[in-house]
């Protein structure tokens, strides 16, 4: 099965005897926090702020309190009942779902958001659920474009209406959640969100290939976060079924975190194998996105054998493809990191700073700052300078900011690093400090 619509409890769709009073009070609650009214504002002069709960959660209603209800949010009683508009609205926007977690060209994507868009204005339609699941798929597309200023905006307008979500909506919004926070580097919150909505996956009819998709999302989030073993086995899960479905670029995808995997267990003829496999489909694609990935990893596993040569033509070419793209300057400077840390390994000093200077210049504005740390320590090691600032950068910057992020790996290391200078120093009451928090940290790891 590749079709991608889930049916679950209800999905909007009520028998004749519930269905009126729900579909009335689910409207009512949607356009009644969609204007800004509260329960009190509503209802004042109208009925009880008790009655007008009741009718909120599908309570027996009077028509002519309904009535007046929805003359004051401005939506038509009369229109109850649009059956028709909304199941051909709601398999436009599965068809658009569909295409976009197959990555169909963007411009093509784009022009059918602004279709099922303008359909839904001009058509009237009043149903919020059908509101709800454009906004939800057009969430999922800003993170398809990695605009995540977009997907703040929407994600914080879709949790205002979770309580009036079917259950196939908890799960899109569980899901997307779990990919936006995954972008952000929030590990906890994105494997929070991504249980929920596994959870939410098994009580819905659902297709093998939309389970691989959240399949791929598990393996993703754990390979970011070195849980290897969990990775690989999502990733096999999901590479099977879109085996089946011959999903090109998903296929590409899962290779590539299997590559990752067996890199980061220095499995490095495998992991090379993998993303041979990858880069095959890739460049079916012509994917600059899943090529400049793939080029740095490639790049990460030359380093792994000690080919730097091999390792820096890679790290090159992963920087020509990611050069030819907007909103992915974390991604560039990640590879110019590990660029400059190769220049380093074979003394290429002037190589080195110079790499270093342009990832700072990238890595200064942005909300991520895990590499403009990683740069700056990478530049205080080369110069062989270790002063006030190299201690301030460290304990009042980096450490705070990785602990925020929950990132105890960092934590760690970056303690154990400047408890080594305290020692050097024979500061050796700050050493000792700077060591329990290297401990603790590596606690949280376990």
């Amino acid at each position: 099965m590749t079709g991608y619509s889930l049916s679950g409890k209800n999905n909007g769709h009520f028998s004749q005897h519930e269905g009126r009073d729900i579909m009335i009070g689910t409207r009512i609650r949607y356009y009644r926090k969609l204007s800004g009214y509260t329960l009190e504002t509503l209802s004042e002069g109208i009925c009880s702020v008790s009655y007008l709960s009741k009718i909120e959660n599908g309570g027996n209603s009077s028509d002519d309190i309904i009535i007046h209800l929805c003359k004051r949010l401005g939506i038509s009683y009369s229109a109850i009942n649009e059956s028709a508009i909304v199941e051909k609205l709601k398999t436009e926007m599965d068809e658009w779902y569909r295409v976009l977690v197959s990555y169909e060209e963007p411009e093509s994507l784009e022009k059918r958001r602004a279709s099922i868009e303008e359909e839904i204005t001009n058509s009237g339609v009043e149903e919020p659920l059908i509101h709800l699941r454009f906004h939800l798929f057009t969430l999922r597309y800003r993170l398809y474009q990695n605009d995540l200023t977009e997907s703040e905006k929407l994600i914080k307008h879709l949790s205002s209406f979770k309580e009036i979500f079917d259950s196939e909506l908890e799960y899109y919004y569980y899901h997307f959640c779990g990919i936006y926070y995954n972008i952000l580097n929030n590990y906890s919150k994105a494997l929070q969100f991504l249980k929920q909505a596994e959870e939410m996956l098994k009580m819905l009819s659902h297709t093998e290939t939309e389970e691989a998709h959240l399949h791929y999302q598990f393996a993703n989030l754990y390979a970011k976060f070195f849980r290897i073993s969990d990775s690989m086995n999502y990733a096999e899960k999901a590479l099977a079924i879109f085996n089946k479905d011959y999903n090109v670029t998903r296929i590409s995808d899962c290779q590539t975190i299997l590559g990752l995997c067996n890199s980061e267990i220095k499995n490095y003829m495998k992991a090379e194998y993998h993303y041979g496999q990858a880069l095959k489909f890739a460049k079916l694609l012509n994917d600059p996105i899943r090529l400049g990935v793939i080029y740095h990893n490639l790049g990460f596993v030359k380093n792994g054998t000690g080919q730097s040569e091999e390792a820096i033509s890679y790290y090159k070419q992963a920087l020509d493809y990611k050069g030819r793209l907007k909103n992915y300057d974390a991604s560039k400077v990640k590879t110019m990191y590990l660029l400059a840390k190769e220049y380093m390994s074979i003394n290429q000093k002037e190589d080195c700073l110079e790499t270093i200077h342009q990832g700072l210049e990238l890595a200064e504005p942005l909300d991520d700052k895990e590499y403009y740390f990683q740069l700056k320590l990478l530049e205080y090691e080369i110069k062989k300078i270790k002063d006030a600032a190299f201690e301030n950068l460290i304990a009042n910057e980096a450490i705070p900011y990785f602990r925020k992020m929950e990132r105890w790996d960092r934590v760690a290391d970056l303690a154990e690093n400047l408890a080594d200078y305290y020692f050097q120093m024979k500061y050796y009451k700050r050493a000792s400090e700077m060591y329990r928090i290297a401990n603790n940290a590596r606690k949280r790891l376990s």
